[in-house]
């Protein structure tokens, strides 16, 4: 954030090209932890030619919002979700995914769109969100010098909630970087400092 080093941010994915977990950790450390909550958040589901196919996804740690879930029944089109203040249940859209998977989503798809209209879930509600893939970069990491495909959210205002992210080309097109700025112009930017596939 700016200069200040806030925290870290650990992901696990799992796959056998034909099912996955994702496991995605945020960590505050020292001033940070007084203002941002270590949050996680799950997701699993199948892999297909189009794509990751969420069937469950959970996040934990927000003391304000408490914990929620969201489970996709993708045979009734039906998504469930459930929070502290109760359950709903909502008409379930193709393309959906969730918060955990987002940046991943492109990763497993034959071909890297220009635009996307993506349905997202925090497993408190379902939103629809506009992506387009900016020029491609690059950019200096920890793990070296690598050429990135840029994707960012498209908003109405300079005062909406903004979301990038950046995707290797030299990693299966791995997330290895992601920045958020919130309505008050604050920004947060994750830069990968390892990356270790098995």
């Amino acid at each position: 954030m700016g200069e200040l080093k806030i925290g870290r941010g650990i992901d696990t994915l799992k796959h056998d090209m034909g099912s996955y977990t994702l496991s995605s950790q945020i960590i505050p450390k020292g001033l940070a932890s007084l203002f941002l909550d270590e949050i996680k958040r799950t997701s699993s589901g199948l892999i297909a030619e189009s794509g990751l196919i969420p069937k469950y996804f959970s996040e934990e740690g927000n003391k304000k919002k408490g914990r929620s879930e969201a489970n996709f029944n993708w045979e009734k089109q039906e998504l469930t979700l459930v929070t502290r203040d109760g359950q709903q249940t909502l008409p379930l859209v193709a393309d959906s995914g969730d918060q955990a998977t987002l940046p991943y989503l492109f990763a497993f798809k034959e071909k890297l769109p220009m635009k996307s209209s993506i349905y997202i879930t925090d497993g408190r509600r379902l939103t629809l969100y506009q992506y387009e893939r900016k020029d491609d970069d690059v950019i200096n990491t920890a793990i070296g010098t690598l050429e990135v495909a840029h994707f960012k959210k498209v908003v109405d205002n300079d005062t909406d909630r903004q979301f990038e992210f950046w995707l290797s080309h030299q990693h299966n097109l791995l997330p290895v970087k992601i920045r958020f700025i919130d309505k008050k112009g604050n920004v947060i930017e994750s830069t990968v400092q390892t990356l270790t596939t098995h």
